[in-house]
């Protein structure tokens, strides 16, 4: 007998877990969740080319100053809320009429 067998049920204990499991989410959360994070990570990517590369001299202003932790998180915030949003945005305008061609979605 495995040690996680149930005496006389011969169920493993991963058996009762598979019940509980969360369910699906609804495909319309799923279509926002994955458009604003697809989105927050360009935002995110533009921010740091924004730095990286200099832009306005604002790498500059960045690596010289004190309270990097602050900027970084205000330019994340900014530009990943700005275009989490933009990219959101977009998707549900593009998305299809046809109820046939939502549900292959």
């Amino acid at each position: 007998m495995r040690p996680l067998d149930v005496k006389g049920g011969g169920a493993s204990l991963g058996e009762g877990l598979k019940d509980h499991a969360m369910p699906k989410l609804p495909k319309l959360v799923r279509f926002v969740m994955i458009n604003s994070l697809i989105g927050i990570l360009i935002g995110w990517a533009v921010a740091f080319g924004v730095v990286w590369f200099n832009i306005a001299g604002f790498g500059d202003r960045f690596f010289q100053s004190h309270d990097k932790p602050i900027i970084a998180f205000i330019l994340a915030m900014s530009f990943g809320i700005t275009f989490g949003f933009g990219y959101l945005t977009t998707a549900v305008l593009l998305l299809p009429t046809d109820k046939d061609d939502f549900d292959r979605l």
